[in-house]
């Protein structure tokens, strides 16, 4: 299924295709100077932003959607909890009803992802025993951390919001794409200017299996203080979809890159639908995928772990799977976390006076 953004964040969509969008570069002018006089009024002290007594590390993006964010905020919450300290995961909730305010997912919690959005009740689901603090107040949600004992509070999607001091800004950029070729909201992907690379401490390119040779090499030149690391995707249960006819369907922000993923590990892809992030699906649609599936023999249907959550109380006749993924950092894994460890002891050192 077509999907507007696609078409409207088209990079080099001609000279035709960039004067039907027109109307959207002079939007992204008025966009850009609300973004920068925003920050002005942060660094000016007009808007204040608030320090809590435990570290903070933000995972942001520049861009609108899709570069990794739950799947890191997943893995760095649980090797801070194999490490013995107490995570605590701060997401905004976006899709869910309840983002005005606070919902404290804590371990015998119930929820459904109508109420909190699906990658909030992804993380908990896959956290299990890490609190996550669902709504658009940061600092409201930072001070309930610490009420909870938390010994760290991971920001999801945090990177613009600056009411909340961090302690670590790690921002992810999409590897298959050029970050300096990206334009800006609503005529491209882009939040904010790339030159707002130079507020974080890391950089981390995910799918980042075919990298531009010169690419890391760029972002150096451009950032020279950061920290740079890769991932890609692995499918932990590849052997067990390998070779199946599969129907996949997707809401997230690229499908496309998902159906690669499918294809990549040799699952058999008869037919395919795409929606929008965060899509909730209606009963009909469902019914209409299903029969398509049917009619081109698949033997599963196959979506994201990040839709699965959307989908309680569909009971299709076909098995339904996900592709359960994992990240894989090239080796540098451990070299990672690390550094991670080394920047909050730092500032925790700096934060008492040592």
């Amino acid at each position: 299924m077509p999907r507007w953004e696609d078409w409207l964040f088209a990079q080099k969509p001609g000279f035709w295709g960039e004067l039907a969008r027109a109307p959207f570069w002079a939007l992204s002018g008025i966009y850009w100077l609300g973004v920068k006089a925003r920050l002005r009024a942060y660094q000016k002290g007009f808007f204040s932003s608030e320090k809590l007594e435990i570290p903070v590390i933000s995972v942001g993006n520049l861009t609108l959607g899709g570069t990794g964010k739950t799947p890191l905020v997943i893995w760095l919450a649980e090797k801070f909890s194999g490490l013995g300290l107490m995570p605590a995961v701060s997401i905004r909730g976006y899709g869910g009803k309840g983002q005005k305010s606070l919902t404290a997912l804590t371990p015998g919690s119930k929820s459904c992802s109508a109420l909190v959005g699906d990658e909030a009740l992804l993380i908990f689901q896959k956290l299990k025993k890490v609190p996550v603090l669902v709504g658009k107040n940061r600092v409201e949600a930072g001070k309930k951390a610490e009420e909870l004992g938390a010994e760290l509070l991971i920001l999801d999607d945090g990177f613009q919001h600056l009411c909340l001091k961090r302690d670590l800004d790690l921002v992810l950029i999409d590897g298959r794409r050029s970050i300096f070729e990206e334009k800006l909201f609503p005529r491209g992907r882009l939040r904010e200017p790339v030159s707002e690379l130079r507020r974080a401490e890391v950089l981390i390119l995910s799918r980042a299996e075919e990298l531009e040779p010169d690419w890391i090499a760029l972002l150096k030149d451009f950032h020279s203080r950061a920290k740079i690391f890769k991932f890609r995707y692995q499918v932990k249960n590849s052997e067990e979809l390998a070779g199946k006819r599969a129907f996949a369907f997707a809401g997230i922000a690229d499908p496309q890159d998902f159906f690669q993923l499918a294809q990549r590990v040799k699952i058999n892809l008869v037919g395919s639908w795409s929606f929008s992030d965060h899509h909730f699906y209606k009963p009909e649609e469902l019914r209409q995928m299903e029969k398509q599936a049917k009619e081109k023999g698949a033997e599963i249907l196959l979506t994201t772990e990040k839709d699965a959550v959307r989908l309680e109380g569909f009971e299709p006749a076909l098995p339904l799977k996900t592709l359960e993924t994992q990240l894989d950092f090239f080796g540098e894994e451990e070299e990672l976390l690390e550094f991670l460890l080394s920047c909050l002891s730092r500032e925790g050192k700096d934060a008492q006076g040592n």
